[in-house]
């Protein structure tokens, strides 16, 4: 090949291009010929040879007519026909089709989806049409996230679109790549990194990206490194990013930067409607910014795959009076396939009651009434809707209060109920995963398969947090296929994903408005109390939008409960897809709701009770034998209380802060979890006292009677 350097700066024009336009199509032309006498070759040779004798016989037009009858446009794309209908076609949806299939070679899109729209369905098409279709490298691909759930989720939804090819898009949330560009791990004894650290570590990720302190080349230099080589980054849940995540959004995609081919194709998917996170520091400003930043322009996702016609026209009557909407004028609308179905779904038909209208019971201002009349309206439903299943219901609140009583009269009732803390535990330090972190650690060699650790992992017991563990193994195979990994970066893995783990649900789910923040479920009931109490840093607007956010979880029936004459909200609510109730209670007993379930968190406990107990102390024995689940006992100690096994060994003690409820008598306990404690957590002050350097720390949870 020979290059001729032509004096002056003149610039590439169009035409300068064009023979390598020329190039490239009959290069697409050529990969469509030999899949075709692959096929062909494939059902009977004969009919390959015959295509072969005729690409050399026939001139090109009359070639392609005869063996090639697809579409011109067909012919031009750098893919299969089936892989077009599975990226493309099988959208089936005008607007999420031109947003997926954006051929333009350099462009930022932000891409505003209302609930239930299929967001996550458009990002993942779009990365594999940037893959399939563009034929661009998977390791140039950038995907960020708000959390590790979403992650899998998109990692298992590009491995079912594209397979191996899918392993080499980087998926991330932005402290995880924060923390890579840095060279800092989630690992580490405690496992636990606070939100001050994480803004560090987020402040330094910039600073790196940015080149501060260097000159313009050697800045550009660092950050081509840094960002590996990335071409397009896709943001996903933009409206919940904070001042340091944009900060790194812009700076891995090159905002400032002046050379134009430096910068990244930026694609970001969000809804201002649902920032809800005001409180952590998100702002909505970023995302209503971000047509001035990028220059472009927001295109709009509002068809609802997910809920009824009727509870979608009553969240759009909910959000319509937040102001400064960026989707005002662009309410979401039932899917097009669906819109000659009834407005109320199935239950239309099969409930005399609702109609499958939303339904707003107004109930006594009491919170356990208001939880007995919320479990009697699910079960009313359950006798009328096909296919129930607990597993795919769901009471939401804004605050853990209001779901003590629905929890205690669930457990009365026998109804499988599950929780969703907003305090959950520490995953990395769980006895269990600390088991799991040492074995990789002793493994002779560095690397390890997920099968190898599967095989480990059915030779450990049952149980809640070994449950949790195998169904995160289950994350790691979409991740990691089973080909040989480093330990290390396995170990890495399962401490940031204990951060955000989630346990599959097995029945009723109760949790609160935040938490219910990317799910979805059939039926759904929201309790009253505490909308309008905002958290510090909201807007006024904050607690409609979480509302909105937890009335678009509903697929199938929506229930919302008002203990007083004046909601925050609902009291305007009215039309046909509404239904007002004010059942009479008959027969109503709320005894079965005065337990309270208490589950303890390390704060509530003696972190160091075993830690100083002399070796051979019969409490160390006892602590090897228990496990999550066991039932464990309360023992008075003075004015303290000790946790005591079946036997009556002590094994923990509370912590001097700990108060029982009011009026109330401890009935049972039983072992939430067992966590790992090291020397190193205590003041130097206190470890001389301490007799080992790692112990067990037994997590109770503990229930009251009246």
């Amino acid at each position: 090949i020979t290059v001729r350097l032509q004096p002056g700066n003149r610039k590439f024009t169009e035409t300068n291009f064009q023979p390598l336009h020329i190039h490239y199509d009959e290069q697409t032309l050529q990969t469509h010929i030999m899949a075709a006498y692959a096929e062909r070759g494939l059902d009977s040779m004969r009919e390959a040879e015959r295509l072969m004798k005729d690409y050399f016989r026939l001139d090109r037009q009359l070639f392609v007519e005869k063996w090639l009858p697809q579409s011109v446009g067909a012919l031009r794309r750098q893919t299969t026909p089936e892989s077009w209908r599975a990226i493309v076609e099988s959208l089936r949806n005008a607007d999420q089709t031109r947003i997926v299939a954006d051929a333009r070679e350099r462009t930022n899109v932000l891409v505003l989806a209302g609930p239930g729209s299929g967001k996550t369905r458009v990002l993942v098409h779009r990365i594999a049409y940037l893959i399939r279709i563009r034929r661009q490298d998977p390791r140039g691909i950038l995907a960020l996230v708000y959390n590790r759930h979403a992650a899998t989720e998109i990692r298992r939804r590009l491995f079912d679109l594209l397979g191996e090819e899918a392993r080499g898009v980087t998926v991330s949330t932005c402290h995880g790549l924060a923390m890579r560009l840095v060279g800092a791990s989630f690992t580490g004894q405690s496992g636990d990194i606070s939100k001050g650290e994480f803004d560090k570590i987020l402040k330094q990720a910039v600073a790196l990206l940015r080149g501060d302190g260097l000159s313009r080349d050697e800045a550009e230099a660092q950050r081509d490194t840094l960002i590996e080589g990335y071409r397009w980054i896709l943001v996903d849940e933009y409206q919940d990013i904070g001042p340091d995540e944009y900060e790194l959004i812009a700076a891995v995609a090159g905002r400032s930067t002046e050379d134009e081919d430096s910068r990244l194709s930026l694609f970001a998917v969000g809804d201002d409607d649902q920032n809800i996170y005001a409180f952590k520091g998100a702002s909505v400003a970023f995302i209503r910014r971000f047509e001035e930043d990028y220059s472009a322009r927001p295109v709009h996702l509002i068809e609802n795959y997910r809920s009824t016609a009727n509870i979608i026209d009553v969240a759009n009557m909910l959000i319509a009076p937040a102001t400064d909407r960026m989707k005002a004028g662009y309410d979401i609308v039932v899917n097009r396939s669906r819109r000659k179905d009834r407005p109320g779904g199935e239950l239309e038909g099969l409930d005399p009651i609702g109609r499958g209208r939303v339904q707003i019971l107004r109930v006594l201002k009491d919170e356990t009434v208001q939880a007995v009349m919320a479990i009697w309206e699910l079960e009313r439903l359950s006798k009328r809707a096909p296919d129930w299943s607990w597993a795919k219901a769901a009471v939401i609140a804004r605050n853990w209060r209001q779901l003590e009583p629905v929890r205690s009269y669930c457990e009365a009732r026998n109804i499988p109920v599950q929780t969703a803390s907003d305090d959950p535990p520490n995953v990395w330090r769980l006895r269990e995963t600390q088991s799991l972190v040492n074995w990789l650690r002793r493994r002779s060699g560095s690397s390890v398969r997920v099968v190898d650790i599967a095989k480990w992992m059915e030779q450990q017991p049952s149980g809640r947090w070994w449950s949790l563990l195998r169904e995160g193994l289950e994350e790691l195979f979409h991740e990691l296929g089973n080909r040989e990994t480093n330990r290390q970066d396995v170990i890495e893995w399962l401490a940031e994903w204990g951060r955000d783990a989630r346990k599959r649900q097995t029945g009723l789910l109760l949790l609160s408005a935040h938490r219910a923040k990317g799910l979805e479920f059939d039926d759904v009931v929201i309790l009253d109390g505490g909308w309008d109490w905002p958290s510090n840093g909201d807007d006024r607007d904050a607690e409609r939008r979480l509302y909105y956010v937890a009335m678009t979880r509903a697929r199938r029936s929506l229930t919302l409960l008002a203990m007083e004459d004046r909601h925050p909200f609902i009291g305007d609510l009215d039309g046909p897809a509404v239904a007002h109730r004010a059942p009479d209670g008959n027969g109503l007993d709320i005894a079965d709701c005065k337990r309270v379930y208490r589950t303890l968190n390390p704060s509530d406990v003696v972190l160091d009770f075993a830690g100083q107990i002399a070796s051979g102390h019969r409490a160390l024995q006892a602590l090897d034998r228990i496990a999550a689940g066991d039932p464990v006992g309360l023992q008075q100690d003075g004015d303290r209380w000790l946790i005591v096994d079946r036997h009556g060994v002590a094994i923990g003690r509370l912590a001097k802060k700990f108060q029982p409820p009011k009026d109330a008598t401890f009935w049972k306990g039983s072992v939430f979890a067992i966590t790992m404690r090291y020397r190193s957590d205590s003041a130097e002050s206190f470890q001389s006292q301490l007799r080992r350097d790692q112990w067990s720390v037994v997590i109770p949870e503990l229930v009251y009677c009246p």
